[in-house]
């Protein structure tokens, strides 16, 4: 009888997991969605004008209240799974997805019509479905608390998905990917919670800035009445399909790392 952890028969709960890690690999590697890209180079002549239509001070706001709201919102099938079967909660993650995606390109498509003045609209509205994005996201993974810490981890996510394009995206990953680590221990997330609120709004203002550049960018073709909504509606999906990639990313490295899955950093060769 053939062993059915042998190395010609692996155990299937190690090549689930090993292919988790390959497609976490991945998206260290990724950038924007082609569509996100396109819109921003299509849009770049208009990006100065829309930039001046989307306050930074609207932005800090808007992402501290669709955060809070956001946590009223996750419907309870997003976490009536098994939190221990990684499939189950990256099918949860992905109906998040479609979830997000769909009603997002509505919000857009309808505003689009209206050019300019649609845009102040759905401005808002894209940040609390991205808001709301993140937290299901991390609630079909086992994530639920709402603490400042988890409220930092999720701007991080944010400030992850609107980087995708940029130069620093690396070491915006290395930032998330610390915090992970610091969040799997109590005495971490003791320091971050008695900190917690002055780091938040460090994380706000870095976010809101981002989050500023990248709809700006994304969104300009939107200030065109009625051609502005078809713009919209494939830009607001594109958008958060990257939040969704973003927060599978960072809540699936919470998942390996609070199992401790993830293989060990290589070793320096001594000198």
């Amino acid at each position: 009888m053939t062993d059915r952890k042998s190395p010609s028969n692996p155990d299937p709960i190690t090549a689930i997991i090993e292919r988790v890690i390959e497609e976490q690999k991945k998206f260290e590697k990724q950038r924007a969605t082609r569509l996100g890209q396109g819109a921003e180079k299509l849009t770049a002549p208009l990006g100065g004008l829309v930039s001046g239509l989307i306050p930074a001070g609207m932005l800090r706001a808007g992402l501290r209240q669709a955060d809070r709201a956001a946590g009223l919102t996750v419907p309870k099938e997003i976490t009536s799974h098994d939190t221990s079967d990684i499939l189950a909660c990256d099918a949860a993650a992905r109906r998040v997805q479609a979830w997000a995606q769909g009603t997002n390109a509505a919000t857009g498509g309808a505003a689009g019509w209206f050019g300019a003045a649609g845009l102040a609209a759905d401005v808002p509205a894209t940040i609390t479905l991205a808001a709301r994005n993140v937290r299901a996201t991390g609630a079909a993974y086992g994530f639920v608390a709402d603490s400042e810490a988890e409220q930092v981890f999720r701007l991080m996510v944010l400030e992850v998905a609107t980087s995708l394009a940029s130069e620093n995206r690396q070491e915006t990953l290395d930032g998330l990917g610390a915090l992970a680590r610091r969040l799997s221990t109590p005495e971490a997330r003791i320091v971050l919670e008695r900190g917690g609120e002055w780091v938040a709004e460090k994380i706000v203002e870095r976010v809101a800035r981002q989050l500023g550049v990248t709809l700006a960018a994304r969104k300009a073709g939107q200030v065109v009445p009625i051609v502005g909504g078809a713009v919209a509606a494939a830009v607001n999906a594109s958008f958060q399909t990257d939040v969704s990639r973003a927060a599978r990313y960072a809540y699936r490295q919470r998942w390996l790392i609070e199992r401790q899955l993830l293989p060990a950093p290589p070793q320096e060769s001594a000198s």
